[in-house]
């Protein structure tokens, strides 16, 4: 079983989050505002680094709660890696915002506290910064592997997803028509990403079957249904590219400013947009030159990811497991692992 760090995992969610900032700094502002003489469709590609993502926290969250005592220590482990640091950039991104100006991106104080328990997508409210939907189908992932660990069904939840990616490719195909609140809450249109980093991680420890391989190319045509067959090729160089990673079969991945970025990279993801589009607006607004404004964005985006990193994310980390592992709440946590 597999248990040291993968250092090649956060260079891919170093790549994985660049490549959303660049979509959205070139891509989707060019639809949202326009930019001028920029070329932009070369990186249209870049919104799939969210799938990317879901791949890694696939892999990730099963290795993670395959190795966790006790159910608590699963949901301390995830609210303090996701909590903090996603508050802090929902003040920074809500505040500036509401400062600098930013058509069709305001949101109101009330939606903004509810945006602070991170499933506000489930009652229909406005996100303080549009990446923040994919949170949303984070939390949904967790909840059902949690609930799936509480009644020791881990070993067989690649094989429990399958209806579902069958429930999927008929949906999307045009076969069946699922209500809405179906799609969401059973991540029809993004399980087939968090089953193929499941399915990796069982491949590299040696917990696969004969199975394995065809759940994966069930994902990959799941994949093409939803995204357009266009795409298959795409997201099989994600699948075999993520292999290859995890498996320690590509070292030149192992870079520091790769790793760098991988560190920074859930912050960066957080706090990029909003902040990002009124960097490149005002550059705009002044007539400096539009790549100037997009480089600029990335630099100062990259730089408050890394404050937030050093002064919020890692800081609060540390102290709320810390909390947790004291002996009084130890207690506490043994007693609800007893109820289970």
């Amino acid at each position: 079983m597999q248990n040291k760090r993968i250092v090649e995992l956060d260079a891919l969610r170093g790549i994985a989050a660049v490549s959303v900032v660049l979509f959205h700094y070139l891509y989707r502002f060019n639809e949202l505002y326009g930019h001028k003489d920029l070329p932009v469709n070369w990186i249209e590609f870049g919104q799939y680094g969210v799938q990317l993502f879901f791949i890694i926290s696939g892999f990730v969250i099963y290795w993670t709660i395959n190795n966790t005592k006790k159910p608590a220590d699963f949901i301390v482990s995830r609210f303090s890696r996701l909590y903090p640091v996603y508050w802090a950039s929902i003040i920074v991104t809500f505040f500036s915002v509401g400062y600098f100006g930013l058509e069709g991106r305001d949101v109101s104080t009330k939606d903004a506290l509810i945006n602070l328990i991170m499933f506000q997508d489930y009652f229909n409210v406005s996100h303080v910064d549009g990446v923040y939907w994919t949170l949303t189908v984070e939390l949904t992932f967790y909840f059902w592997i949690f609930s799936l660990s509480l009644f020791n069904l881990l070993k067989k939840v690649e094989y429990l997803c399958v209806p579902v990616i069958l429930l999927g490719i008929l949906h999307y195909s045009g076969g069946y028509e699922l209500p809405s609140w179906f799609i969401k809450a059973l991540l029809i249109k993004h399980l087939p990403f968090f089953v193929v980093g499941i399915c990796f991680y069982k491949i590299v420890n040696g917990l696969h079957d004969k199975f394995s391989i065809p759940i994966i190319l069930l994902c990959l045509f799941e994949s093409g249904v939803i995204h357009g067959f266009s795409k298959i090729g795409l997201f099989a160089s994600f699948f075999i590219v993520f292999y290859l990673a995890v498996s320690g079969r590509l070292p030149f991945l192992a870079n520091k400013f790769l790793i760098y970025l991988g560190v920074i990279s859930y912050p960066l993801y957080l706090i990029h947009q909003n902040i990002g589009y009124i960097i490149i607006n005002k550059f705009y607004e002044y007539n400096y030159p539009a790549l100037l404004g997009v480089f600029t964005a990335i630099l100062f985006s990259i730089l408050i990811a890394t404050l937030l990193m050093k002064l919020i994310e890692q800081p609060l980390l540390s102290l709320i497991r810390s909390i947790y592992k004291k002996p009084k709440i130890q207690i506490y946590a043994n007693k609800i692992s007893n109820i289970r």
